[in-house]
């Protein structure tokens, strides 16, 4: 059964269109309580970024809590499409985990400037023990972030 679910997930996610996504979370959501371990498990075989990203999203939430949330953002920044990355290095800022440090530090040179930045955005933030400074990279303190409720 927990193999049936993970593979349903991985079809359900596997595309680009939006209105598919909107139908692969009515779909994840009816898979009860150990949805976020499912999501990690489908997480890397899914074949379209768009699915993937959309995933990183939704884990993001969980990341102060959930070592699962956590591993799948360590996972992410190292994908290959730049929306992943993004929400993975999101992910790991919005933890505040000083252990995130050496696998952000390894991307502050990365080939894409933009994965670059974020790293550098998530490394200032999780040394300053403030999220708000993966989105408000200039310290303005006039940019909040947060994710939905849990």
């Amino acid at each position: 059964m927990h193999c049936e679910r993970v593979t349903t997930l991985v079809r359900a996610f596997s595309t680009t269109r939006r209105a598919e996504i909107d139908a692969a979370w009515t779909v994840a959501q009816s898979m009860g309580d150990d949805l976020l371990a499912l999501l990690a498990e489908a997480f890397p075989q899914v074949r379209k970024s768009a699915g993937r990203a959309s995933i990183i999203r939704y884990a993001g939430r969980f990341s102060r809590e959930s070592e699962v949330a956590f591993r799948m953002g360590i996972t992410a920044v190292q994908d290959r499409a730049y929306a992943v990355r993004h929400y993975g290095c999101a992910i790991l800022a919005y933890s505040l985990r000083a252990d995130a440090l050496p696998t952000l530090s390894s991307l502050l040179k990365h080939a894409d400037r933009r994965t670059a930045e974020d790293a550098g955005a998530a490394v200032d933030a999780i040394k300053n023990k403030n999220h708000h400074f993966f989105m408000d990279r200039d310290h303005s303190g006039r940019v909040r972030w947060e994710y939905g409720s849990v």
